[in-house]
């Protein structure tokens, strides 16, 4: 703005400061001082200069002031708000591609440093016809200060010895790595800097280039004109303290929190081991349940009413009590040695709940072609418990209906019931293939009730295992502890039958 009405100065200096803040916004300053001489040459200077186009274009300016020297200062600055606004900020400077051309201004973020990279083309000797626009030069009669620019060029002599210009770079007050770089440009690629004097081209002034001086985060350019143009640049690292602090907190924070994990777990472990079998929390919090439910069941108004027989179809109706590890795994690696017994536990674990047919049992067993004669086999292994049918003929004599439950598919259970020829006095057969559900989860349970109609509080369940007993008597069921022979019975708080002579010799299913 202000290099129109000074190209007639006897010196003139011009300063544009480019100050980059976080987020890559910041202001550019522009200030002009014009000698004594000058103000002599070109009265406007004190007093008569236009500036109101600049204020409207929202540059605050400040001038004309007054030097002790008898010259004049007038000064100018506009904020950025971005990056993208530095480059039209210094367009309307001179004009578009006047004095700064391909500005760049590029922030890049990375965990704990910003880095800041500044480039531009600077051209110190723009044609003066470009400074000479209606909007900023014309002040008296269409011509700058009422006399042809041409007329003022020749007053003021040589531009070189009278015009200026220094450019300064600010990215951040900060402590990083800051630097700065000056480059000529190759007149080839640079029309305007294109001349018809071959040996003006390969004159080495030609090629000099204004060195930045540095000053922490500041670089500065000093040119005079005519001098030619460059490429000048600057780049600045800035590292968050904060960031790694806050990461070596959380680090800390999580070792810290690791030891105090394995320090309970540790705990844990230790208390367990040294805990008496029975004594833990989980037998001391099932011994709890138990009670409460027995006293509940004592405060219950009504008589408990034998409505139903429920029994276990593993260790009551057939045995073994485990058929997968007493019978089921023997047969499989009969067949095939090298079946890893972990893939056999895991295929049997999702046939019980429903999720696998027979067939892809087999088949994932690698033994499909021929999963069904090994699934006759290892059925036929079962052995009915003695004294079963003539237990449940007595039992049927005196109206009372069984049930059986048990752990495996539904197609399995159904084809052992035929085999054990109990179609008949069973009335009710569910497995966990068609609940979803293993013992001695409650949908077992819950369902044979539902099949039966009858209250679970006048049920009696048989079974040779006393986690299933458990789970039963919390519901609210009598319980029998079933042992079909001398070894295998385990000390219990369930009632003790021992096997069907027993209670064929005497005893009865009561409650």
């Amino acid at each position: 703005m202000g290099l129109a009405v000074l190209v007639a100065a006897c010196r003139v200096d011009t300063a544009v400061h480019v100050d980059v803040e976080e987020a890559g916004s910041g202001t550019v300053t522009v200030v002009f001082n014009a000698d004594a001489v000058a103000v002599g040459r070109v009265p406007e200077l004190a007093g008569g200069l236009r500036l109101d186009d600049a204020r409207a274009a929202g540059w605050a300016v400040e001038g004309p002031l007054f030097r002790a020297d008898g010259g004049v200062q007038i000064r100018a600055v506009k904020r950025f708000e971005s990056a993208g606004q530095l480059p039209q900020v210094l367009e309307e400077l001179a004009g578009p591609e006047v004095i700064f051309t391909d500005v760049v201004l590029e922030q890049t973020r990375s965990f704990a440093e910003t880095s800041y990279r500044f480039s531009a083309r600077i051209d110190p000797a723009p044609p003066l016809d470009a400074f000479s626009d209606g909007a900023l030069a014309q002040i008296f009669e269409g011509q700058p200060f009422g006399r042809p620019l041409a007329d003022l060029i020749a007053e003021a002599g040589a531009p070189t010895d009278s015009l200026g210009f220094e450019f300064l770079l600010t990215l951040l007050d900060s402590d990083g790595a800051f630097s700065a770089f000056s480059s000529g440009l190759d007149t080839a690629d640079d029309p305007a800097d294109e001349t018809d004097d071959p040996a003006q081209t390969d004159d080495p002034a030609d090629e000099a280039t204004a060195s930045p001086a540095v000053d922490g985060s500041t670089a500065s350019w000093r040119f005079s004109y005519g001098d030619q143009p460059v490429r000048v640049g600057a780049s600045t690292l800035v590292e968050d303290t904060v960031a790694p602090l806050w990461l070596n907190i959380a680090r800390v924070a999580g070792l810290a929190f690791g030891a105090v994990l394995l320090g309970v777990i540790v705990a844990r472990v230790v208390a367990l081991v040294r805990t008496p079998k029975g004594r833990g929390r989980r037998a001391t919090r099932r011994r709890q349940q138990r009670a409460a439910a027995r006293e509940a069941e004592a405060s219950r108004p009504r008589k408990r009413l034998l409505r139903l027989l429920v029994v276990d179809v593993h260790g009551v109706i057939v045995r073994p009590t485990d058929p997968r590890g007493g019978l089921l795994l023997p047969v499989i690696l009969s067949e095939n040695p090298d079946l890893d017994p972990e893939l056999i536990r895991d295929r049997h674990r999702m046939l019980v709940l429903g999720r696998l047919t027979a067939e892809e049992f087999w088949s994932d067993l690698g033994l499909g072609p021929i999963g069904r004669q090994v699934e006759t086999r290892y059925l036929s292994s079962f052995k009915l418990v003695p004294g079963l049918h003539p237990f449940l003929d007595r039992v049927a004599s005196r109206g009372l209906p069984v049930a059986a439950i048990g752990n495996q598919p539904r197609e399995w259970g159904q084809r052992l019931r035929r085999m054990a020829q109990l179609e008949d006095s069973v009335s009710s057969w569910l497995v966990s293939g068609e609940v979803g559900a293993v013992l001695p989860e409650r949908p077992l349970f819950e369902a044979t009730r539902r099949v039966m109609s009858v209250d679970l509080y006048d049920c009696l369940y048989l079974s040779s295992v006393p986690e299933y007993l458990d789970s039963a008597s919390d519901m609210g069921m009598a319980t029998g502890y079933f042992a079909a022979s001398p070894e295998d019975v385990q000390e219990t708080e369930h009632t003790l039958i021992r096997g069907f002579d027993d209670i064929l010799k005497g005893r009865s299913p009561t409650p």
